[in-house]
């Protein structure tokens, strides 16, 4: 055998996804984009919403999961990932559920004063359960600052069962998970009362 045939076997032997592993799956970015009913802002006052804040799977790209098997492990698949973080793209769900009731509403990219501000920590966005009991749990604390002072505040969450392992049809649970639980904040925003936790 060739000292260079040698070597490669070596360095084939190290790596993941080699030939005797089988060829690992070809990497399916999703891209999530809530939607809310079109509505006429008809409350007065302006909000902004804070940088959501997360922490690590939480706030990362690659795909997130619990096994029913072992609830207590936080997961990631190995070749599904979002387009954005979480934290990102829950900025923009609450932009855009807050404009369906207020006038004024602005985000972190535009850091301008406001009568009211949001903050969030996003504390689950995964996939949870196996088979046909799979679903998608997005959860998150929300804090509202007026004068400087603590006005309002509460645990959301939403929850869609995921149908198939196709990645678009998770991506769409993950969309109705997101706006069940930003729903939740723009209830509590405008009456003052937030609904109980979906899941």
């Amino acid at each position: 055998m060739k000292a260079a045939s040698f070597i490669m076997l070596v360095a084939c032997g190290a790596l993941a996804g080699c030939a005797a592993l089988g060829k690992a799956d070809k990497p399916v970015t999703m891209r999530l984009s809530p939607g809310f009913p079109t509505a006429t802002p008809d409350l007065p006052g302006s909000i902004a919403v804070a940088p959501v804040q997360a922490r690590g799977v939480t706030a990362a790209l690659r795909y997130a999961y619990i096994d029913s098997a072992a609830p207590g492990e936080i997961r990631q698949a190995a070749s599904l990932f979002w387009e954005e973080p979480p934290p990102r793209v829950i900025e923009r769900a609450l932009v855009a559920g807050l404009k369906t009731r207020f006038v004024t509403v602005s985000g972190p990219a535009v850091p301008v004063p406001a009568d009211q501000r949001i903050a969030i920590v996003l504390t689950r966005f995964e996939e949870a359960g196996a088979g046909g009991a799979a679903r998608a749990v997005v959860a998150f604390d929300a804090t509202v600052v007026k004068d400087g002072k603590i006005t309002r505040s509460g645990s959301f969450c939403g929850s869609m069962p995921i149908d198939t392992a196709s990645a678009t049809l998770r991506a769409r649970a993950f969309e109705g998970a997101i706006g069940t639980a930003v729903e939740g904040v723009v209830q509590l925003m405008a009456t003052g009362s937030a609904p109980a936790p979906a899941c």
